[in-house]
């Protein structure tokens, strides 16, 4: 009885073999596969010891506050060729403060300078306009008669108070 058994095990141990393998040479890929990545240990890796860093916060750029010397309100300046913009007369000096970001929480802003004695209203013949929250230069001889008179106005106002022309 011990012959006929013996090739039947012999087939089973060779079946068992072709299975293990033929599993073997095939991949097992996850369902998702970062799954199974693996990530590396600083520290050496084989020791067993990991260190962990903590990260210092990036510095954050300080915050600029842009002020303007508003020289009169807001209202619609003509140019010769009859187009029309709203805006304010602003002089040629800004204000501009820095506040820096400390942990988190904004520093309360520093008082602005003080106002200069004689702000500038006309520079090389042009007025600055305040035109939806951003500053142009407009030359005095592109404005209608009426607003170049105006800015002259402004102008000999804010010297004579200043102590007269320069």
């Amino acid at each position: 009885m011990n012959a006929p058994s013996f090739p039947r095990q012999l087939g089973v141990i060779l079946l068992l073999i072709l299975a293990s393998t033929r599993d073997a040479g095939c991949q097992v890929l996850p369902a998702t596969p970062k799954k199974f990545a693996t990530r590396s240990v600083s520290g050496g890796g084989s020791t067993g010891t990991a260190s962990v860093g903590v990260l210092a916060p990036k510095p954050q750029p300080p915050v600029r506050t842009k002020t303007y010397i508003a020289l009169g309100d807001a209202r619609q300046w003509k140019s010769r060729d009859g187009k029309s913009l709203l805006g304010k007369l602003i002089a040629f000096e800004d204000f501009v403060v820095e506040t820096k970001i400390e942990n988190g929480s904004q520093a309360a802003p520093v008082a602005p300078p003080p106002m200069p004695d004689r702000p500038t209203v006309v520079r090389d013949g042009k007025a600055r306009l305040l035109i939806d929250h951003k500053p142009f230069e407009v030359a005095l001889d592109r404005l209608c008669d009426e607003d170049r008179k105006l800015v002259e106005t402004i102008r000999d106002a804010v010297n004579a108070k200043a102590g007269g022309r320069p």
